[in-house]
């Protein structure tokens, strides 16, 4: 018998809400048992179903239909995720790009170098694959018609110039960092204007349509669906009505990733968007022979999730700038614990704190509210932001000297550079010095009383940098030497970098998922024993940045990694389709 049309679910979640109990509320159902899949009134069948069509998810789906399976992707909006908001960065070694720009590499200081930034998150082996097949995943992007170029931005950047399209997107030249792997530039940020993931979206999208994938848009997935024997074999989904689609997307426009000052929005559309869904939406199921691919992001707005995890953050989140679609609403991991799956590193985050650009800001001394330094500045963004969070009440202050703080000034305004660097980067860096509550006095131990730092110890850590610098040799707390100089030249500043300063611009997003297999990507429980049929990808999965955000395009390289390795997983390692279910 056919699903009948629901009107109403008292399983959904009406928008970001508080709540007391140690466990997040469910935004999904549990799964349903199928007692004759064969007998079953699907809606549809085909050979695998994945959920969510952003970068990861159209990268499942794109290598799927290159085995020859037909595919469905089941998307919650339109489509893009995050990804299409994103800088558009591919982290690779080897490159042909690279060759261009006259950069030797290799996949082995690439694994050097991440592997003192990964952690435990994936194993050695996982971590070496992904260095190893990082050229040869770009080298597909291309295929689908992903754009890349060999212009090389030299120097410190968050972002490169407009004209440039390679750059150290890490903290590859850390003296520490470079003493053990070579550095190189591996930040291949996709050809077009502007932050480009928007471009990387639309190619692989058009990829994916061009050979034969099939999405159904405006469609929620909200159980999973087992046989007898508990394999997965589909998915139950509430598909919007023509009607109300237009609306529906509107919700999802509304909240852009990198607008601030956006939580009341966010609040609103989360409501308008799940109204929507409850009440204008039809049951549908879809039957996979082979399994389905969870790829639908992490959980940025899901604020129950946030405050059973990181409670700080959730504390807040209103303060943040999450980089991500409401469509992340950790819906994709909470599906596959409703079949037991284990989950990994679910306090890991991104909590990013940009200074470059302007490249000066480096110059800066970085303390917390003992005036203590606790981080080199030129650490890539995320590091510093995670490291602000750890400090006492999350709270620090960046100390310049007159002329420091001018330079910076400087190189915040319009230049050659391109509007994207002002809009993202220098724009923000001016707002936050004229309303983010900038302290400014004539001496260290005057500033040191307008910001709470006790003065003997701001004094202390500012002339053990300044003797640093006249001694030539290496900095306390390891800054390169190119960024290291004197804070002398009164007056002097303290720029407020508290992650509870919104007009810091703080990008937040989450980084824990599902637990999966490493060779296959398929999603295991607590025991480690792999549930059939399912497998995730992305953020909905614990891959390699999962332990804490290191270079920029480790995710997006990620995404296609992990979404690769799922489809050739689902289908057999010939890709072979297989009619069981």
């Amino acid at each position: 018998m056919k699903p009948e049309r629901r009107n109403g679910t008292g399983a959904m979640m009406t928008g970001l809400k508080d709540v007391d109990s140690g466990q997040a509320e469910r935004i999904v159902e549990p799964p349903r048992v199928i007692a004759d899949p064969d007998a079953f009134a699907w809606d549809d069948t085909v050979d695998l179903v994945v959920i969510g069509f952003g970068a990861s998810g159209a990268c499942a789906a794109i290598q799927a239909r290159e085995f020859g399976a037909d595919v469905l992707v089941v998307e919650r909006f339109n489509g893009g995720g995050a990804a299409a908001y994103s800088g558009g960065v591919v982290y690779a070694a080897n490159t042909r790009y690279q060759q261009d720009a006259g950069i030797t590499d290799s996949a082995e200081e690439m694994f050097k170098y991440l592997a003192m930034e990964v952690g435990d998150a994936v194993r050695p082996e996982t971590l070496r694959r992904y260095c190893e097949q990082s050229a040869e995943n770009l080298d597909w992007l291309v295929e689908q018609g992903v754009e890349f170029e060999g212009s090389f931005h030299r120097g410190k950047t968050t972002y490169p110039d407009e004209d440039k399209y390679l750059y150290y997107s890490g903290s590859e030249t850390l003296p520490a960092n470079a003493a053990v792997a070579k550095p190189a530039p591996r930040g291949h940020r996709t050809k077009a204007p502007g932050f480009t993931g928007y471009r990387l979206f639309e190619r692989l999208e058009a990829s994916a349509y061009r050979k034969g994938v099939r999405v159904a848009t405006h469609s929620r997935a909200m159980r999973l669906l087992t046989n007898p024997a508990g394999k997965v074999i589909g998915v139950e989904v509430l598909t919007l009505d023509e009607a109300v689609r237009e609306k529906h997307q509107e919700q999802y426009k509304i909240v852009h990733p990198w607008k601030p000052f956006k939580a009341k929005a966010v609040r609103k559309a989360l409501k308008t968007a799940r109204e929507l869904e409850e009440n204008h939406s039809t049951r549908k199921c879809f039957r996979a022979r082979n399994g389905v691919v969870l790829a639908n992001g992490g959980f940025s707005y899901n604020l129950s999730m946030l405050r059973q995890y990181m409670p700080v953050i959730a504390e807040t989140f209103d303060s943040l700038m999450p980089n991500a679609t409401i469509g992340c609403d950790g819906s994709g991991i909470q599906l596959g614990e409703t079949l037991g799956a284990a989950t990994g590193l679910m306090t890991s985050n991104l909590v990013a704190r940009q200074l470059s650009p302007p490249v000066s800001a480096v110059k800066g001394l970085m303390v917390n509210t003992r005036g203590e330094r606790f981080i080199a500045e030129d650490i890539y963004l995320a590091r510093l932001g995670i490291a602000i969070v750890e400090q006492p009440g999350a709270k620090a202050w960046l100390i310049m000297d007159n002329r420091t703080f001018w330079a910076t000034v400087r190189e915040s305004m319009p230049s050659g550079k391109g509007i994207t660097v002002f809009k993202y980067y220098g724009l923000p860096s001016l707002i936050n010095m004229v309303f983010g509550g900038t302290k400014r006095a004539r001496s260290i131990s005057e500033l040191a009383r307008k910001c709470g730092i006790p003065a003997d110890s701001l004094k202390a850590t500012v002339d053990a940098a300044n003797a640093a610098v006249d001694a030539g040799g290496s900095d306390p707390v390891g800054k390169s030497p190119e960024y290291m100089a004197k804070v002398a030249q009164g007056p002097f500043w303290a720029l407020n970098n508290d992650v509870s300063n919104a007009t810091t611009f703080p990008p937040f997003f989450t980084l824990g998922g599902l637990r999966v297999d490493e060779d296959t990507g398929a999603v295991v429980t607590a025991e480690g024993h792999a549930i059939d049929g399912l497998y995730a990808a992305g953020r909905t999965a614990v891959g390699v940045c999962s332990n804490g955000y290191f270079s920029s395009g480790v995710s997006l390289q990620d995404c296609v990694f992990s979404g690769r390795r799922a489809a050739r997983a689902a289908l057999g390692s010939q890709g072979a389709i297989s009619a069981a279910g």
